[in-house]
């Protein structure tokens, strides 16, 4: 797909939002709907003392493995179960933003940026209340809670930090991202997977690249991709 087609198909996802959408309003609730919960679970810590952050750890390694392996054999690999995962992820997201034009153009645009608030209610309702009851009745209390906090943390900062890589050059907030050590190299990571010839092939991970580091899917470049794979270098895909 050329620029024109890209700018085609841009129009008409612009069209197709509801009038009633609200760029602000979406990005506000994610914002304090997962600030609140992450807020009240850390009030139910009780004795909280910092041995028990090994916890935490354990548990973003793993939302780190299912970040990482959901984004690869769902978001590019259509299935029956995550078809509308699929269509919303490669279909729109990849076809909106590629690796030459990652910046989104106007506050309708965070649409195709955000995931959807339904996201959130599942996170909440189906991974990590479910994460902190098991942990309550293996571990006790807080792991219980500490488990739910680490969840919806995850979440978070995926949904602040995939934002961020959108952002506009030049604007106040990529220059306040900017001041975050590490953060350029987490969004040239992203920008790398927005290549449409490697977005099946690597840099899943949205927040830390662990898993694509362990599983050997990390490129910084296109033509990094290209070498570890044994082809030709190829140019960035409109």
């Amino acid at each position: 797909m050329n620029d024109e087609a890209r700018e085609k198909f841009r129009a008409r996802y612009r069209a197709a939002i509801s009038p009633r959408y609200s760029g602000y309003l979406h990005v506000a609730v994610v914002l304090l709907g997962a600030g609140g919960l992450i807020g009240w679970g850390i009030s139910q810590l009780v004795d909280f003392h910092w041995t028990q952050l090994w916890f935490v750890v354990l548990t973003y390694c793993i939302y780190n493995w299912g970040e990482w392996a959901s984004h690869r054999y769902w978001g590019h690999e259509k299935t029956k179960l995550f078809k509308f995962f699929y269509q919303r992820h490669t279909g729109d997201h990849h076809t909106f933003f590629v690796e030459h034009d990652m910046e989104y153009q106007m506050v309708l645009d965070w649409r195709v940026v955000v995931f959807p608030i339904a996201l959130l209610v599942a996170t909440a309702v189906g991974l990590a209340t479910p994460a902190g009851i098991v942990a309550y009745f293996v571990l006790g209390w807080n792991y219980g809670w500490l488990a739910f906090v680490t969840v919806m943390s995850c979440y978070l900062t995926y949904e602040v930090l995939h934002f961020s890589y959108h952002l506009q050059k030049g604007s106040v907030t990529e220059r306040i991202f900017k001041l975050i050590p590490g953060w350029t190299y987490l969004r040239l990571f992203h920008t790398v997977h927005h290549n449409r010839h490697l977005m099946a092939e690597g840099n899943f991970n949205i927040t830390l690249p662990l898993c694509d580091w362990i599983f050997g899917t990390l490129y910084f470049s296109s033509e990094d991709w290209a070498r570890a794979k044994g082809i030709k270098p190829v140019a960035p895909a409109e």
